[in-house]
């Protein structure tokens, strides 16, 4: 948890049951594009430094904006916004955070682009909605986490999205108090969905 949900969590013990309950939550997905090829022709000790240096911005960059960092997932980063406590704005910290994400990204690969350093790209996927929150896991190890078709979505809509492009889901855009500049897509199908899907993109 972000420091400060941390305390105020510290604060509402009640906050985090054991179990679950639903919520409804901001969820966002970040990949690196093409980044298995680009590993290959790495060392095991480059590649960590790299992914170590990519990951310490990204997670600052959910906690600058009040976020949970749900996990890693290989080369991908979950956070969501809404649980166990929530904000009437989540849906525009998600959005600040993902804004922020493409920026600092920008800025290291920069500094990896003076070092001689291979860059990195990544797409961002953001969804609105319902979600199981609470802690799931096995007698040995439990995670506090989210699951649900509103974090499937957002999952696919990253594994679509192009290298700095931030696509969001027309729930996620009606949730947003401050919209940036959006573009609408043709709605897309996606896997498990009876309708397509409404689809926008950030624009630049």
């Amino acid at each position: 948890f972000a420091p400060s949900l941390a305390a105020r969590i510290v604060g509402s013990p009640e906050a985090v049951k054991l179990g679950g309950e639903k919520r409804t939550v901001a969820v966002l997905f970040s990949d690196i594009r093409n980044f298995t090829p680009l590993s290959e022709v790495m060392s095991p000790d480059d590649t960590a430094r790299h992914l170590t240096e990519y990951f310490t911005e990204m997670v600052e960059c959910v906690f600058r904006h009040g976020g949970t960092l749900d996990k890693f997932i290989g080369d991908s980063v979950m956070a969501q916004w809404g649980a166990p406590i929530s904000e009437p704005d989540d849906a525009d910290r998600a959005m600040d955070a993902a804004i922020d994400m493409i920026r600092e990204l920008d800025a290291l690969n920069a500094r990896w682009r003076a070092e001689g350093r291979p860059e990195l790209h990544i797409g961002i996927g953001l969804n609105y909605g319902e979600a199981f929150a609470g802690n799931i896991g096995s007698e040995r190890r439990l995670e506090f986490t989210v699951i649900g078709d509103t974090v499937n979505t957002a999952t696919r809509l990253c594994s679509i999205a192009e290298g700095g492009e931030i696509l969001l889901t027309d729930e996620f855009r009606r949730a947003l108090k401050r919209p940036p500049k959006l573009r609408e897509h043709q709605p897309i199908e996606l896997k498990g969905k009876s309708h397509a899907v409404p689809l926008y993109s950030v624009v630049p």
